[in-house]
């Protein structure tokens, strides 16, 4: 349900505004291990720059549409992700060409050997 305010613009009852707010959990859930990963991992492998980029500057721009729309779901959104974005491009140009382990083909932790009857130990694929 919509209400109109005195400059004619349409806002989102309060009653359903969880909804978007619950959106923008979800959102911030996506981008956490993408962050996480580059920050700690120092790995940029499989991250497009330029993707990052447009994306950063449609969140600016998507930004301003909400504070001129003055929808506070919308708004805290667009921040959350101009920050977000703007974190993994300049995480991932950072670390550029610096892949980890896991993207590497070398598995994160040792797998364990394997003993066959015969006797003979071999590694676990």
């Amino acid at each position: 349900m919509t209400v109109e305010c005195e400059k004619g613009r349409r806002y989102v009852n309060g009653s359903i505004q969880w909804i978007g707010f619950a959106g923008m959990g979800l959102v911030v859930a996506a981008y956490l291990p993408q962050i996480v990963h580059l920050a700690r991992a120092r790995c940029s492998a499989g991250v497009s720059l330029w993707a990052y980029l447009v994306w950063s500057v449609s969140a600016a721009f998507l930004l301003v549409y909400a504070i001129t729309a003055g929808d506070p779901v919308f708004i805290a959104l667009q921040a959350y992700q101009l920050v977000a974005l703007t974190c993994i491009f300049l995480l991932s140009r950072r670390h550029k060409g610096h892949p980890c382990g896991v993207h590497c083909g070398t598995p994160a932790t040792p797998t364990p050997e394997i003993v066959f009857p015969s006797g003979q130990p071999t590694r676990n694929p």
